[in-house]
Formats: structure tokens, C-alpha cells, sequence
């Protein structure tokens, strides 16, 4: 897995393959293998490319979406977003929250189109292709109806982006985002305090940001860039616990959000792909399934063992049979002293025993007569015999008769090695 994601927020100036990006690569995208920052056309390449939205770059609007056709949500999230945005709904692209549906109270975020199809064009082309599209940081959902009671969570995040450092905190209330100092201009060297959400250099104007406040007991995490873990805790006056931004995109990667809908949505086949290789880091990795891992390790062991004393005792019954047939041959033939294949031994002797005591054996002209006549179907009789030592060739057959591959089939099931060439048959004892 390739996580990326924009270091700086700004629609002025479009992507380019020159265009810098921070990234991570991850083999299971759980823990990171390697990481860091570079232009588009020197990213490593990887089959599961996740794009990471920086927080200056999507707004969040809680709506309950009546209950329409999914081909129409489009038009009516335009149509309920009209007055929550300061630019034109056509030129934003909306997502909803995971598992939202018409009919539900859902979370929907607002990012601007161009910019965004910018970024996927230039990874496309440097042969990036982006699978899922994920924001930085959303909103916390809630799991119970909200009262003046009730504990919340919040999620608190120092980082730098844009030579600037900023405190992107979420909560049940939505997200909201605050320079934490004075962006300093080294050109004239004053300083002039950031408004709390910026509108400059691209930022998406929206009016659906607003500042979070966690309620009395709520359990908030406070998580930070080493490089602004001094400056957060300074300004807040709370212990920040130290997260590397490799760490934090293996965090949006984990989530479940995919922000590619609507104009961005994958084809059936990228995203059933998407689910399957989802699924399979899940089931290679994810904590939660290494009882399932343990175990179906060791019902692979327990088969593997079990096959193997299978083989073994085969092997062991084989090699039984086999020493029977030899102790079998020394003893009806003492005279042989090497046994080399017993079955075919045995058959030697036993036609020179037949030889020797004027007995006709399978390799006897006469005998191979015999089986001609026995045949079912055989035709009259061939005009020409050639005899040699085990072998005979019949040949010179009525004409006309079709007679031939039956009697050629009757006496391979008879045991004979019988083959057919044209008008000759050629018969030889086999396996009698």
C-alpha cells in the first residue's frame, strides 16, 4: 500500500509530475516499511494507492438526506448545500460518510473538483492510479443520542502544513482547524496572525467549519508532529503524545472512508478489487484475526502431518507387498540370485518351465491362433502369417471387413499387445 497525500493546500497553482507529495509505503498498512517526500514522478510505485486530503482541503456538513433515487443524491446534496457553501455547488465534489444512505442523518464531506482531478490526473499519468481517496481527519461518530450529559471525545491534531502549524480537532460537532502560531514572512519580516479558518492560498471557503468544544468529562486524545510537539503544548497547555505523519496516514488508510463518489467513483471491478485486497490485509495482519491466523496455521500443520504419516504408511505397505513378491520368486525360482523386477522374472521362468516340459506358452504361434479364433466377431482368416520369436503379424484380411479394431480391442482386453497397421495386425503377449 502507497499512502500520499499534499504537504500544502492550494488550488492556485495546479499539480504537476514536479509536484511534491509526503508519502508511505506500508506492506500490510499497518505498520510502515518505508517513508517520505518527494515529486510525483520519483513515488515508488505500488498496486494500492490511497490518497490522503490535507484538512485545509475538505469541509464537513451534517445533513439528513431525504429519501431519493441514488442517481438523484447528487442533484439534491446541490440543492441542500446551496446556502452552506460560498462557492458554487458544481464546483465541489461531495461524499458521504461510510454506509450513509438516503433516508439517514449523515456526514457529507465538501472538497473543491478541479482541485482533486487535478491530483488524480497526475498520478494516473506518472502510472500512480489512486484505488481510495481518504481526508486527513472527520468527524467522530456517535454511537448514542446526544444529550447535555453525555461524554464526547475529541481528537486533536498538531502538524505543519504550509509552513504553518495548525491544531485539527474532531468531534462529534464536525471538524475545525486553528493556527497554533504567527506565520512569520521572511521577506519583510512582520508577522501577521492566521484567521482561524483561512480563505487565502486556495482553502476551500465553507461556511460548515466551526470551532469544536468537547463537553465536561469527555475523553479527549491529544496527538502531534514531533517537529510542533513543543509549540501545542505550549500554546494549549496539555501533554501531546508524539505521532510521526507516516503513523497518522496509516491511521486515515486504516479508516473506512472513501471519498471517490459520485464523479470520482471507481468501477465495480476497482473497487470489488479494492474490497478483496482490504479484506486480505486484514486477514494477514489485523490484530482482531490473529486467533483465526493461529489457528488456520495450525489446521495447515495438523493436515500436513497427517498426509505425511498417510505417505509414510503407504510407503511402508508398498514396500511390505514388494518383498513379499520377491521372497514369493526365491522361493519358487532358488536359481535366481538377483531380483530385479519380480513379476517380469517370475514370467520368464515360468515359460521356460513351460518350454522345457513341451507345454505351449503365450508366445507360441499356436497359442496366438488360438486367441485369433477365440475372438468374438474375428473375421475369417488373414491371407499371410509372419511368425517370429514372440511376435506374430496377420495380414492379407477379406476385403471389406470391418471386422478388424473389434478383434484388435477383444484381444487387448484379453491381455494381448495387439496393434493395428493399416490391414496388419501385429500380436504380441503381454500381461497375461
Amino acid at each position: 500500500m502507497l499512502i500520499l497525500t499534499p504537504p500544502e493546500f492550494s488550488t492556485s497553482s495546479p499539480a504537476d509530475a514536479t509536484a511534491s507529495l509526503s508519502w508511505v509505503r506500508s506492506p500490510n498498512g499497518l505498520q510502515a516499511s518505508e517513508h517520505g517526500q518527494c515529486a510525483v514522478s520519483l513515488l515508488p510505485r505500488d498496486d494500492d494507492v490511497v490518497l490522503v486530503l490535507p484538512p485545509r482541503a475538505v469541509s464537513w456538513h451534517r445533513l439528513t438526506l431525504p429519501k431519493v433515487a441514488s442517481a438523484r443524491l447528487r442533484a439534491v446534496l446541490d440543492g441542500m448545500l446551496e446556502d452552506r457553501v460560498l462557492a458554487d455547488c458544481a464546483e465541489l465534489h461531495f461524499a458521504l460518510q461510510p454506509g450513509g444512505r438516503s433516508g439517514q442523518t449523515a456526514w457529507i464531506a465538501a472538497c473543491d473538483k478541479a482541485w482533486l482531478r487535478n491530483w488524480l490526473q497526475v498520478l494516473e499519468t506518472a502510472g500512480r492510479p489512486v484505488s481510495r481517496i481518504v481526508p486527513a481527519i472527520w468527524p467522530l461518530m456517535q454511537t448514542e443520542p446526544l444529550t447535555d450529559t453525555t461524554p464526547l471525545e475529541s481528537l486533536h491534531w498538531a502538524h505543519e502544513a504550509s509552513d504553518q502549524a495548525w491544531l485539527a480537532t474532531a468531534s462529534v460537532f464536525g471538524v475545525s482547524l486553528t493556527p497554533l502560531r504567527e506565520n512569520v514572512s521572511s521577506r519583510s519580516g512582520e508577522s501577521t496572525l492566521s484567521s482561524l479558518l483561512p480563505t487565502a492560498s486556495g482553502a476551500l471557503p465553507s461556511r460548515a467549519i466551526a470551532p469544536v468544544v468537547a463537553a465536561a468529562g469527555g475523553a479527549d486524545r491529544y496527538l502531534a508532529d514531533p517537529s510542533v510537539v513543543a509549540l501545542a503544548e505550549h500554546a494549549l497547555n496539555e501533554n501531546f503524545e508524539p505521532l510521526p505523519l507516516a503513523d497518522w496516514l496509516l491511521r486515515c488508510a486504516q479508516s473506512d472512508w472513501n471519498l471517490a463518489q459520485f464523479d470520482f467513483s471507481l468501477s465495480s471491478g476497482a473497487r470489488r478489487g479494492q474490497r478483496w485486497r482490504q479484506l486480505f490485509r486484514q486477514l494477514r495482519s489485523a490484530p482482531a484475526w490473529r486467533p483465526a491466523r493461529w489457528g488456520l496455521t495450525a489446521l495447515v500443520a495438523v493436515q500436513l502431518a497427517g498426509l505425511n504419516a498417510a505417505a509414510w504408511h503407504e510407503r511402508g505397505a508398498l514396500k511390505a507387498k514388494e518383498q513379499a513378491i520377491q521372497q514369493t520368486l526365491r522361493q519358487s525360482f532358488p536359481q535366481i540370485t538377483l531380483v530385479l523386477d519380480a513379476p517380469v522374472q517370475m514370467q520368464r521362468e515360468l515359460a521356460r518351465m513351460q518350454k522345457a516340459g513341451g507345454a505351449l506358452t503365450a508366445s507360441d504361434l499356436e497359442t496366438m491362433l488360438a486367441a485369433l479364433d477365440r475372438a468374438p466377431d474375428a473375421p475369417v482368416a488373414p491371407g499371410s502369417i509372419q511368425f517370429s520369436t514372440g511376435e506374430g503379424r496377420f495380414k492379407g484380411w477379406p476385403p471389406g471387413d470391418t471386422g478388424l479394431q473389434t478383434l484388435q480391442q477383444a484381444l487387448q482386453n484379453k491381455g494381448w499387445q495387439a496393434q493395428l497397421e493399416g490391414e496388419q495386425l501385429s500380436l504380441r503377449p503381454g500381461s497375461l
